[in-house]
């Protein structure tokens, strides 16, 4: 059931996806792929969002996993420049962001399978499952290429492979979310402690070998860039917030607050109670990974994350403990509650899945260094919801207008098939509807091939039967 619910999550975000990288941190992760397969090199060139390291060149901030993963791609993709040199770096951007789909989609099955271990019966593990992406801010995040949603995977696989016994796996979602973002390292503890009160040490061990590989990787690479094994490139920024003001930006600034971009999170605590009769081991695993992030996001000298949709920096705090939430939704009243919650959640952050919410920064004046402070304006959920029927209505009349001054994506709807539209004309626009009719038609037979299987699934025993006890012993 999971395998086709992947396929159909993953048909219907490439349906809505951009088609390319509009923002900065994803442009700089392409050009450092571009320049380590091309030149084998690991500086890219002024303009992006660099630091200065080893020979006076630029490299790009944080660590390794994003520009590995747009490597990764980059090299499947050379085959594009035989067929159409002239299109090539467009297609290859396109395929480097649609990536993050892939992630969004795997996440989906991940949250789905992390309540189906804290003894939440399918029916709400779906909910928590599909509403962890379409029911919180994350959703913007599959048309972005950050380094939060990879994290935010690697952590939720680590969390349910503890659960389960598989230290190995655990220790290789915990690696992952360490080479996604640095400040997982600080979940190194928290995930081996109870790997060993319930694997013992041996297992102990066997999760810490991906843990060790990925430590000793993004400390080479560090040190390939900076001359330092924990020099990630932010020589200049540090943990310097008050954690109560940062605290107060993450919870209550309507730019930022985390109970306006994923209303879900009022029930976390009713969520934890439960978890806590459930399995106390999954208890501290879900509060210590959301407690550690906020508390990281909140000293962090600037806790909005830059400009960005809501704080995405609890990322990779917050999708597991929406998982969490499942075990909570055994009554009609709790699972209507929290699908009302899901359903506001989604209208929140429709807005910026239709436009792109860089579009608000035509309000504010740029800042030097195009680096945005905490006290500058920041995206807002309602003047996002105003700017799309404006946005409808420009592309609408400029559907094949074409300027070359980088800005189209603010003009238009972020959709790939516009974009298509505007580089080949109305022969893109057929080929872009011929394209969706053909991921549409997937997503509805995979959504139906999942339908059949979750019948099945509820008609025959669970090989999870029984969870509860073994979480328990």
């Amino acid at each position: 059931m999971t395998l086709w619910l992947f396929a159909s999550i993953l048909c219907v975000l490439l349906l809505i996806h951009n088609g390319g990288l509009s923002g900065l941190d994803g442009e700089t992760f392409y050009q450092a792929a571009k320049s380590a397969v091309d030149h084998h090199r690991l500086d890219v060139g002024d303009g992006f969002n660099t630091t200065t390291g080893i020979g006076g060149r630029e490299y790009a901030k944080s660590n390794v996993g994003l520009p590995l993963l747009a490597a990764i791609i980059y090299s499947l993709s050379t085959p594009v420049t035989w067929i159409s040199r002239a299109h090539a770096d467009l297609v290859r951007t396109g395929l480097v962001g649609a990536s993050m789909t892939v992630i969004a989609a795997a996440i989906v099955v991940a949250v789905y399978w992390l309540a189906r271990r804290l003894s939440a019966p399918p029916s709400a593990a779906l909910i928590v499952g599909i509403g962890a992406v379409a029911g919180t801010y994350l959703l913007p995040y599959s048309k972005e290429f950050f380094a939060e949603p990879l994290s935010a995977l690697g952590i939720v696989i680590a969390i349910e492979r503890t659960l389960a016994r598989r230290p190995m796996a655990a220790g290789m979602g915990l690696a992952l979310a360490i080479l996604a973002r640095a400040q997982s390292l600080m979940l190194i503890p928290v995930v081996l402690w109870i790997v060993v009160r319930r694997c013992g040490l041996s297992g102990g061990i066997r999760a810490s070998a991906p843990v060790v590989f990925s430590v000793l990787f993004s400390a080479a690479y560090n040190a390939a860039r900076f001359g330092h094994p924990l020099q990630f490139g932010y020589a200049d920024e540090g943990f310097t917030m008050p954690f109560f003001r940062g605290a107060y930006m993450l919870l209550v600034e309507p730019s930022k607050s985390l109970v306006l971009f994923a209303p879900v999170t009022v029930l976390f605590p009713w969520a934890g109670r439960r978890l806590w009769h459930i399995d106390r081991g999954a208890l501290f695993l879900v509060a210590a990974t959301f407690a550690i992030t906020f508390g990281v996001a909140a000293l962090w000298h600037n806790p909005n994350g830059g400009w960005c949709w809501g704080p995405r920096l609890l990322l990779p705090g917050l999708i597991p403990a929406v998982a969490a939430v499942g075990s909570w939704l055994d009554k009609p009243l709790n699972r209507q509650l929290a699908i009302g919650l899901l359903v506001l959640g989604f209208i929140v952050s429709a807005p910026a899945v239709v436009v792109s919410t860089q579009v608000q920064q035509m309000d504010v004046p740029p800042p030097a260094g195009g680096i945005w402070p905490p006290d500058l304006g920041l995206p807002r959920i309602d003047r996002q919801a105003e700017l799309v029927p404006a946005t409808v209505a420009y592309t609408l009349t400029h559907l094949f207008d074409r300027k070359d001054d980088g800005r189209n994506y603010l003009r238009y709807l972020t959709f790939w098939q516009l974009g298509l539209a505007r580089v080949l004309g109305p022969r893109g626009l057929w080929i872009a509807f011929i394209a969706s009719l053909v991921l549409l038609c997937i997503a509805m037979w995979c959504a139906t091939r999942c339908h059949s299987a979750y019948v099945k699934l509820l008609t025959t025993p669970s090989r999870l039967q029984g969870v509860r006890q073994g979480a328990s012993d």
